[in-house]
């Protein structure tokens, strides 16, 4: 990936906006600060706190937002904060994985693959009492079936009497979580071999986790803090599945960890149920560009202002300062938004040989964005469950014509909630609904105009 430069002409917008978390490398030049704009406690500060004050013991953390609102920044945020004094593993399901048809053995595959990875960038020796009760686990039977079926091999060096060492492990356990990812099978392969057995995977992955963190101080660390993002992304049934069910499981990892949670199951009713297996979840909401009364939220709009001229020249590249503000305001405070309609706006002007973004190439990236949200508002069966658009619409509706702003958490607010039809400001509670589907519900009459 190409490191991100602030855009000086409209060639440069598409990548400048890219939709990627800021990388540590980026912070100092492009990171700004959002805290006053969510008008919460500090989730990133506040887990780093909360590491630093409990170092001989572990926890499990629920990173909770909606989608685009910049939780993946603000891990990697604190993964810088913590390095001088934690280990971090820092990984994404959707890079790594399946993300569509996950299985919750595939984290512990990729976790084991990580720890051998870094031991080997660490020089970190591995007790080969541990790699020898590793290596009997991978020619177990459940084990080698997968290997032989699947063509799990690893082309590496195998010592004297069969011995492997960190090398060897990490490229089967890369190799393991390649196929799993391309292979649908495979995972069905993993639920009727593995599963059975799980306590020995998990119990080998912890062996290695104490191993690993016995020796952090000969690298001049003190602690070890995995980080598993995008959870939250992968599809709404699969995450219901996978936390719902398996947490018992995802919570054996006895180390530091860290779950991005999606927003939806945060305000289900099952959420009761797994709450304790955690810390206290931390939310990081939208930024508020409005308040509760609808009007503006200057804090708001000059910190959304702010995240974009430290990537672009807005002076030049926009015909006039108001029409950043308009793109702002139809975002919702959704930085993923955002930045969508910046790059259509800036593609709308390049492709009529303009300079800089005007009236018209704004209004089409509104539209195109508009567009979107019109399209996930349809006829959805979950579970055999049929849930109409007229009832999302009348759910908008009732929110959209609310003094409180506050909604229940119903399914089908739940599923509103997933797709940013209904957004989330100020660790109040209290929510709107996202303004082009505001839009939207005015073109279809649904409101007023």
């Amino acid at each position: 990936m190409k490191a991100l430069r602030k855009a000086s002409t409209l060639d440069d917008v598409y990548q400048a906006f890219r939709g990627e978390p800021l990388r540590i490398s980026e912070m100092e030049e492009f990171y700004q600060k959002t805290k006053p704009a969510r008008g919460t406690r500090d989730p990133r500060q506040r887990i780093a706190r909360l590491l630093k004050k409990l170092p001989d013991s572990y926890e499990h953390f629920l990173f909770v937002g909606y989608k685009g609102c910049g939780k993946s920044t603000e891990l990697n945020h604190l993964q810088m904060d913590i390095s001088h004094q934690f280990l971090v593993l820092n990984y994404s399901v959707q890079e790594e994985l399946d993300p569509v048809h996950l299985n919750y053995i595939e984290l512990f595959i990729v976790t084991m693959e990580k720890l051998f990875t870094v031991a080997d960038e660490k020089n970190l020796s591995i007790r080969q009492e541990l790699i020898d009760s590793i290596q009997n686990w991978m020619v177990s039977e459940e084990v080698e079936e997968i290997r032989e079926k699947y063509n799990i091999s690893v082309e590496g060096e195998v010592g004297a009497e069969g011995k492997i060492g960190i090398p060897y492990l990490k490229s089967f356990f890369a190799k393991f979580r390649a196929t799993a990812k391309s292979s649908r099978q495979l995972k069905e392969t993993l639920k009727r071999n593995i599963e059975p057995k799980l306590s020995d995977l998990i119990e080998h992955c912890n062996n290695l986790i104490r191993e690993i963190s016995f020796k952090l101080d000969e690298i001049g660390l003190k602690d070890m803090v995995i980080i598993i993002e995008d959870l939250d992304k992968i599809p709404l049934q699969r995450a219901e599945d996978l936390f719902f069910n398996y947490t018992n499981q995802l919570t054996q990892l006895q180390t530091n960890v860290i779950f991005t949670f999606p927003i939806a199951l945060y305000y289900h009713v099952r959420f009761n149920d797994i709450k304790n297996y955690f810390s206290d979840p931390y939310e990081l909401p939208m930024i508020k560009i409005k308040n509760r009364d609808g009007s503006e939220n200057e804090v708001g709009m000059q910190v959304m202002r702010d995240i974009v001229s430290a990537r672009m020249d807005t002076d030049t590249l926009f015909g006039a300062e108001e029409l950043l503000d308009q793109l702002i305001r139809k975002s919702g405070g959704c930085i993923r938004d955002l930045f969508l309609m910046i790059q259509e706006a800036a593609e709308s002007a390049l492709d009529l040989e303009r300079e800089a973004i005007l009236n018209e190439d704004v209004a089409l990236a509104i539209q195109r964005l508009k567009n979107e949200y019109d399209n996930n508002i349809a006829d959805n069966i979950i579970d055999g469950e049929k849930y109409s658009a007229d009832l999302y619409y009348k759910v908008l509706v009732e929110l959209h014509n609310s003094e409180t702003k506050k909604v229940d958490n119903t399914l089908p607010v739940m599923h509103l909630r997933q797709n940013l039809c209904i957004l989330g400001y100020n660790g109040e509670g209290w929510t709107d609904v996202h303004p082009v589907v505001v839009d939207i519900l005015r073109e279809r009459k649904r409101i007023d105009e």
